[in-house]
């Protein structure tokens, strides 16, 4: 016979799968980032990407081929790609503006494929400086920078 406990641990799993498997379908995931489709090839996507943070001024600082790192740990997926970018103009201005939010600096998307096709997940600027008083200005600033790259990339 089966105890409350047990009946309602089933139940919050079963909650959490649920809650779980809309998120991932509606695309809107739970923790603040966005997440867009590409139109594009993996590769493709990726250099449109890049190209666009550069068109904004910005700099690609480093990329990490997520995908080579998983194939590592001995895990084959599809392609995944971590890009990270800003330009000191903008880590000056938000060092000024509050200097226990350089932690948050560079921003990152990456870009990943999985068998519905090609996407990009980011945070908005704003969102990931909102815990650090006196960003607001640099904060709506970058995120029309980010608008602007994904703009540019959901052509």
């Amino acid at each position: 016979m089966k105890t409350k406990k047990q009946i309602s641990k089933k139940a919050m799993l079963i909650l959490a799968l649920v809650t779980t498997t809309v998120s991932f379908a509606q695309m809107k995931p739970m923790d603040g980032s966005k997440i867009v489709m590409s139109k594009y090839s993996f590769s493709e996507t990726v250099d449109m990407v890049k190209s666009a943070i550069e068109d904004q001024n910005l700099m690609v600082i480093s990329e990490i081929d997520g995908q080579k790192m998983m194939r590592m740990a001995g895990k084959q997926t599809k392609g995944m790609q971590q890009i990270f970018f800003m330009h000191p103009k903008y880590m000056r201005k938000v060092i000024e503006a509050n200097k226990m939010a350089a932690i948050q600096i560079p921003l990152k998307l990456i870009v990943m494929e999985n068998e519905n096709g090609v996407m990009i997940r980011y945070f908005m600027p704003s969102t990931i400086l909102k815990q650090y008083e006196g960003t607001e200005a640099v904060a709506g600033e970058l995120d029309g920078l980010v608008s602007n790259i994904i703009a540019e990339v959901k052509k």
